[in-house]
């Protein structure tokens, strides 16, 4: 939206044509401070305009306190004035009725009214102070815009205003210099993008906010992949953007190879997952895998690693499809030593001893409780409005079910850990069930803001066990490969087992159905 420079006010005389005609007594009695007689500013006529028969409606006053300077006087003024000019034409420009309705401005959807964002090319820059070997973006034609969708209130923009005019990055906290369309690619990140479950806000903010520590990490994380959204939400297998974006992001992880870009290990691990599950999504899936070897290399070989960087390696682990899905002999024999040994852990937690060392325990999963709805197999209904699925990240991966059995796992095995400590066992039961209730998430049930809050691993570092994470993944990529109807059973086992009651049909029937299908997976190439 073109903002212009609001015209000037002479104390002495205005164009009643251009000034407010009337001023609500409301205004005025506003405007005049209690301790201070008002002293009133007689605003005339520039023109001599045809004698009305009541002079005050050519004439506009403001109260102003004889006690301020003439500065003062002259912004209180202009204030009012312009405050006029903004309802006049407010009233000059038709809007929806629902618009009218609710008596706000016309809303700024990104992805139609590109022209209201600032004025000049579409292409116009803004600057920021960094070094030559930093990304910085080129020149580039947008690609076509499909079908216009209506954005729901929640997620629409501000519009622009005379503060963000000036510079859509005023602190100069981006790391890369960015372009109108670049503005457009993160408004899809921090605000668009969703789940069927929901926006998953805190990954999001907490992975943008981390990629901002380097260009690369940037480059790859939000716009490449935001621009690899977009294109394939408008049906599009590539764009002028996706080319621009995409090859800028394995360009600098080239050179990150070559050693012609210093980069540190967290961003690197951070631009190397990036890569990897737009790949996943978007592209090659072969690829995808190699970009995740590289990125377990990095944080594997190293401790003390950034946790949100490790989070946001597992996390995209998580959704990594296998290539091949057929379970391996020892991968079996590994589910079901997990199962047994979760089948133990509930015998002893289901005495009374230990329930009366841990009471928490015996409710902690319950149908009462704020993690059933999480746990458990469902239904769960999307709460995202039906007209705003355009932004569903993917709307064929199932998200849910295979962060929802991640956190059963990971549960599982963080209750074996602390298998001699009820202390420590009582303590991790009260940190998840607080965290849940804190983000809402027995409101608004969102498995994959739940793993994410498991892997960040926020309780004490009593509690804490990076390894747990990295099991964790071993033993999905093993259910991943498992037939739908053994995932399924072997979830529901998990979730009786937490919550201390036997399983309807038992580990015994899972094992048996699991060998059973071994003759098949053998003969598979």
């Amino acid at each position: 939206m073109s903002v212009g420079t609001p015209p000037l006010v002479n104390l002495a005389h205005s164009d009643p044509n251009s000034a407010p005609q009337d001023i609500s007594p409301d205004t005025e009695q506003q405007a005049t401070p209690q301790n201070a007689s008002p002293h009133l500013v007689r605003v005339k006529r520039r023109r001599h305009q045809p004698a009305s028969e009541d002079p005050s409606k050519n004439q506009v006053f403001y109260f102003v306190d004889s006690n301020s300077s003439s500065r003062e006087k002259r912004a209180h003024v202009m204030r009012h004035h312009v405050q006029e000019k903004r309802k006049q034409l407010k009233h000059a420009h038709p809007r929806s009725d629902s618009d009218k309705r609710v008596h706000r401005p016309l809303r700024y959807l990104s992805w139609q009214q590109k022209k209201l964002l600032l004025n000049g090319d579409d292409n116009e820059v803004i600057e920021h102070k960094r070094s030559e070997d930093e990304i910085t973006p080129k020149d580039f034609s947008t690609m076509p815009v499909g079908p216009q969708i209506p954005a729901p209130v929640s997620y629409s923009v501000s519009p622009v205003t005379l503060l963000d005019a000036s510079g859509k990055d005023p602190f100069d906290s981006l790391p890369v210099t960015c372009t109108r369309e670049d503005f457009i690619l993160m408004d899809c990140w921090t605000n668009r993008l969703t789940y069927w479950s929901g926006e998953p806000r805190l990954i999001k903010d907490q992975v943008f906010r981390a990629v901002l520590n380097h260009p690369l990490p940037f480059q790859s994380v939000v716009l490449a992949y935001c621009a690899r959204w977009r294109a394939q939400a408008y049906g599009f297998k590539w764009s002028p953007e996706v080319e621009q974006h995409l090859g800028r992001a394995t360009n600098g992880i080239e050179q990150v190879m070559k050693g012609d870009m210093e980069i540190d290990t967290d961003s690197l691990a951070m631009a190397l997952t990036g890569m990897a599950i737009q790949e996943e999504r978007f592209g090659s899936k072969q690829h995808a895998r190699g970009y995740v070897d590289q990125a377990v290399q990095i944080l594997r070989s190293r401790s003390g690693s950034n946790r949100v960087a490790e989070a946001f390696l597992h996390y995209v682990q998580f959704m990594l499809m296998p290539l091949h899905p057929a379970v391996p002999e020892d991968g079996q024999q590994w589910l079901v030593t997990f199962l047994r040994g979760a089948e133990e852990l509930m015998l002893e937690h289901s005495t009374d001893a230990y329930l009366s060392s841990v009471p928490q325990r015996r409710s902690a999963f319950q149908m009462d409780s704020p993690l059933f709805p999480l746990l458990s197999s469902g239904p769960r209904p999307s709460h995202v409005p039906h007209q705003s699925r355009i932004y569903i990240i993917t709307k064929t991966a199932p998200t849910q079910e295979l962060t929802r059995t991640a956190a059963l796992i990971y549960i599982t095995a963080a209750l074996w850990d602390f298998q001699g400590s009820p202390s420590k066992t009582g303590r991790f039961l009260d940190h998840i069930r607080a965290t849940v209730k804190y983000h809402e998430l027995d409101r608004f049930p969102a498995c994959e803001s739940f793993v994410w809050l498991l892997l960040l691993e926020g309780y004490e570092a009593d509690l804490q066990e990076p390894e747990r994470s990295w099991s964790t993944n071993e033993l999905l990529k093993l259910y991943k490969q498992l037939r739908p109807e053994l995932q399924f059973l072997f979830s529901e086992i998990l979730v009786s087992l937490l919550m201390l009651t036997p399983p309807i049909r038992g580990i015994d029937v899972f094992e048996r159905e699991l060998y059973s299908s071994m003759p098949e997976v053998q003969e598979e190439p």
